[in-house]
């Protein structure tokens, strides 16, 4: 692991682990990463890993058990400190609907938040076929995570494998797509090209973002600006957004033979189709090896911009001011719980039933 680097990449049980070994693969080297769970099988020889819940759950895993995940993420803060050292910006990426990818998730996110660390979550929603009790699960928790990390992209699966139909091959795709999607956006922070998006801005840019949508599309030949944006403006994942856009951040991977007249066919692109008066924001890699004759565009969309951070004199974040708050005034305070903070959580069918119902369900309040 890239101790020096100023992005992390999380990847939070099994499913999220899997995810982050894959960006490692094609990130090459540089990607300061680690992988956390419950279930000690997880980590493997060579990979930096954390072992959530040691002495609660002794490596055996949470068996599905939201409440005891994120008991167990909680009994690990202090492992997470230690890789956080010098981090600017984290992202974490996980599966929802276990107990894991639920519980430990929002543990996490809220102690990086705490720490001052902007934070982007890449997180799967389950697949239709797996039943209401796993969606529930997954419903259950995505405001509270929403509201406790800078910036979410939730991913349903069904609309991330397409018509695949082949069990193996869907679950395949799912985990190289979004891994595709992250590395290119990694290589976008790390690697930059002509046109640059340092990694401050991208951290200004996160800290304030909200709600998002996410998707990548990769082309060839010698329209292959105009069947970017044709595919993006196709795209199931970037259709799936309750609000309007307010920001769009977007990158452009290509060779050298990259052209002017392209990136400005994108970008033109990109803003008449999401939003003309959305702020917006580019950059590239050049990478001649991985992108002779392709282009790939990586496409956030952000519904909503909170109020900025403010930020004290070290660069942290100021805990109080926080953008959520302002976003949703009837959210709980600081622990996410409220006046249950201390309290052995009440959990039924993996719900945490202290916690508000409209959370639970991701109900948005008209008041």
């Amino acid at each position: 692991m890239n101790e020096t680097s100023p992005l992390l990449l999380i990847g939070v049980g099994g499913a999220g682990a899997a995810i982050a070994r894959g960006v490692n693969r094609a990130s090459g080297e540089g990607l300061r990463y680690v992988l956390a769970d419950s279930d000690a099988s997880t980590g493997g020889a060579t990979d930096p890993f954390i072992l959530l819940g040691g002495d609660r759950l002794s490596g055996h895993g949470s068996g599905g058990d939201v409440a005891q995940a994120r008991l167990a993420a909680e009994d690990s803060r202090a492992s997470f400190d230690d890789v956080i050292e010098g981090v600017r910006l984290a992202v974490i990426v996980a599966c929802l609907g276990g107990g894991v990818g639920s519980g430990a998730t929002l543990a996490i996110a809220r102690h990086l938040r705490e720490r001052g660390v902007p934070t982007l979550v890449f997180a799967t929603l389950p697949f239709t076929f797996e039943g209401e009790e796993r969606r529930r699960s997954a419903d259950g928790v995505t405001a509270a995570i929403a509201s406790e990390s800078s910036a979410s992209v939730f991913l349903p699966l069904d609309k991330l494998v397409g018509d695949v139909d082949v069990m193996d091959e869907a679950l395949r795709r799912a985990v190289d797509t979004l891994a595709s999607g992250i590395t290119l956006f990694w290589r976008l922070l790390a690697k930059p090209g002509y046109i640059r998006l340092d990694t401050e801005h991208i951290r200004r840019i996160i800290a304030k973002a909200g709600n998002g949508r996410f998707a990548v599309v990769t082309t060839q030949g010698p329209d292959r600006s105009v069947e970017a944006v044709d595919a993006l403006a196709r795209s199931q994942l970037l259709a799936s957004g309750t609000s309007p856009v307010r920001s769009i951040l977007c990158g452009v991977l290509a060779g050298e033979d990259l052209r002017l007249s392209e990136i400005g066919k994108i970008a033109d692109g990109v803003r008449a189709t999401f939003g003309e008066r959305c702020s917006f924001d580019l950059g590239t890699v050049n990478d001649e090896a991985t992108f002779s004759g392709r282009i790939s565009v990586v496409l956030l969309l952000f519904e909503s911009n909170g109020t900025p951070d403010e930020e004290d004199n070290s660069g942290q974040t100021a805990r109080g001011k926080r953008a959520h708050k302002s976003r949703n005034p009837l959210a709980q305070g600081p622990q996410g719980r409220g006046r249950f903070n201390n309290v052995e959580p009440t959990v039924w069918r993996n719900e945490d039933l202290d916690t508000p119902t409209f959370i639970r369900r991701n109900v948005t309040l008209d008041i």
